[in-house]
């Protein structure tokens, strides 16, 4: 039995998109103007703007009559922003090049204003497309010209076609601190439950920067256990299966997800900062291997991971270097940290690539409404990794910054029905490394950690405790948000569509007359909020002296269009004081 099921019932290379990159992967430095080394068969060229003598200057004439919507059929994006730079991102679309096996060059520009004058124009480049990459564009910019803290436009162009105009803000100094960041965050998208109508509000959100803390898409398409509302439905796979089987499936998928005109605009309008977690790869997935829609649970599908991983690179907007050959756990680092000036630091980190494995057995009931086993306790196993974890723990004990953000995908605080363990694919599986990290960080005095999560398809709001079993001042706050469109508790235990298999009675150990979200609450006495009938996104307005979350949720993802966003709750922590107030 699946995991939805069981909840319903029971509750080449990627090298040449990486074309801007040295081989010790530091960025170039756009000042530079050199093209980069061979060893990229996509190599990038950054051009004074002034030069219109370059021979590249006709890679930035906008004389067609060309629909950018079909040449940029999936839009702009920006990601990883940094003081001094950004990743830009797009695609175009095969259909739209003439010749394929003699692409023409693609150009950037990068500007002060929205008319792109001539003044404005800060940075060009120019790079090559590549089937190798899908015709995707991935290019990581660094440069001294684009100041801090200040507001970016950016358009590709392709056979003098422009795509439309993005934006990105590059972060605060380091030095600086500023008076307010507003800050998004959301997960859990999955196309075919839902149209992304909290997308369509978020876009017109006073948001500063995004975080999308994972499942961006889902492997499968029509998976009747959770995916049975079929509001849109996914395309067919190329490989004709109803489960990614390969790097053209995962491909597919993110180019079907990122057809989404509300998704189009929400990346035109902010840079993200973006990780994964499971279903990038497969439902509950650690290291290679995956538990469910898997004849051999038990064994490991490497070439699986890695097409995953490059269609992640791909597609994603994270700054992370991939190397094709290696091994799919040695492929690929993903976790990193963001200074937002002295006010915040934002650890990102991953969750999925070097986790143990199901601590009870690959079975449903062996990892969800489980009493757990004794594995589970065991001080060996680890979600992130020793060395992922020393650097979590080194880079909340180093911070200077006033608050400590951690973009955490699976739900940190505890969670039960009574005696049942809701999941042990959340950090309930993996208590004893929990109990270390947040240890370290009280007895290493570090103030104002706050996490923020995704994956459960709940707003949640709680404390962070050391021991759950034996509970004391807590250390830090968790702030959960619910999906984009993801089923959550309430549409899963409410579903009318026949299963394939037999229903599973509700627990006997459900409290009668609370239903899903009170039994919740009444188990789980360090939680003051859940809600997991909602969708939508959470803002944080971050000052030194306060942070405000607004969990925000949308009236419904039953239809594209006339939908209302409304606040669920508002939550208000300030500096020194980890107590979460109800505005």
């Amino acid at each position: 039995m699946k995991r939805r099921q069981f909840l319903q019932t029971g509750l080449g290379s990627v090298a040449a998109w990486m074309v801007s990159r040295q081989a010790s992967g530091a960025w170039l430095d756009a000042e530079a103007a050199v093209e980069v080394s061979a060893t990229y068969s996509n190599p990038v060229t950054f051009i004074e703007p002034e030069g219109a003598e370059n021979l590249y200057a006709d890679d930035f004439e906008t004389d067609s009559e060309l629909d950018p919507t079909a040449v940029f059929t999936l839009g702009v994006a920006a990601g990883d922003p940094r003081a001094n730079g950004i990743v830009l991102w797009t695609r175009v679309d095969p259909a739209a090049i003439a010749d394929p096996s003699h692409p023409a060059a693609l150009g950037l520009e990068i500007a002060t204003n929205l008319q792109f004058t001539a003044a404005s124009v800060l940075i060009r480049a120019t790079a090559k497309l590549s089937a190798q990459s899908d015709y995707t564009a991935k290019l990581p910019i660094a440069a001294p010209v684009l100041g801090a803290g200040q507001t970016y436009y950016y358009r590709f162009i392709y056979n003098q076609c422009a795509s439309r105009t993005g934006r990105f803000n590059t972060l605060p100094a380091a030095d600086s601190l500023p008076d307010s960041i507003q800050l998004a965050y959301l997960s859990c998208q999955d196309y075919s439950n839902g149209y992304y109508t909290a997308l369509a509000h978020l876009a017109d959100e006073d948001v500063d920067y995004l975080v999308f803390l994972g499942d961006y898409i889902y492997e499968t398409v029509s998976d009747p256990s959770f995916q049975n509302q079929q509001v849109r439905s996914v395309p067919p796979l190329p490989s004709g299966a109803s489960v990614a089987a390969g790097l053209e499936d995962y491909r597919h998928l993110y180019r079907v997800y990122r057809s989404d005109p509300n998704l189009q605009r929400l990346h035109e309008r902010f840079a993200f900062i973006q990780i994964w977690d499971d279903h990038e790869f497969a439902n509950d997935g650690w290291q290679d291997y995956h538990p469910d829609n898997n004849p051999t649970p038990d064994q490991p599908t490497p070439v699986l991971r890695q097409a995953a991983t490059q269609a992640w690179v791909e597609y994603g907007l994270a700054d992370v270097p991939y190397e094709s050959t290696s091994s799919p756990i040695d492929a690929v680092r993903n976790y990193r940290s963001f200074a937002f000036g002295r006010l915040f630091d934002l650890i990102v980190t991953d969750q999925r690539l070097y986790r143990d494995g199901p601590p009870c057995g690959n079975d449903t009931t062996d990892r969800y409404f489980t009493q757990r086993c004794a594995a589970a306790e065991s001080t060996a196993r680890t979600m992130l990794g020793a060395t992922q974890r020393d650097w979590l723990m080194n880079s909340l004990r180093d911070s200077e910054a006033v608050w400590k953000l951690w973009a955490n995908e699976v739900t940190l605080m505890q969670m039960r029905v009574a005696t049942q363990f809701v999941t042990l694919d959340q950090w309930d599986g993996f208590p004893a490394e929990r109990a270390s990290i947040l240890s370290n960080a009280e007895q290493a005095g570090v103030k104002n950690l706050v996490a923020i999560t995704g994956d459960i398809h709940s707003f949640i709001a709680g404390y962070l405790q050391t021991d759950y079993d034996l509970p004391t001042l807590p250390v830090g706050v968790e702030l959960v948000v619910g999906s984009v469109s993801s089923a959550n508790f309430q549409e899963l235990v409410t579903s009318q569509v026949p299963l394939p298999n037999a229903p599973v009675p509700l627990p006997p150990y459900l409290p009668a007359g609370l239903g899903v979200e009170g039994a919740l609450i009444a188990s789980n006495p360090h939680m003051v909020y859940f809600n997991s009938s909602a969708h939508g996104y959470c803002l944080l307005k971050i000052t030194p002296d306060t942070l405000v979350c607004t969990m925000k949720a949308v009236d419904t993802i039953r239809q594209p269009t006339g939908t209302s966003v409304r606040t669920l709750r508002q939550f208000l922590v300030e500096q020194d004081q980890i107590v979460l107030h109800t505005l």
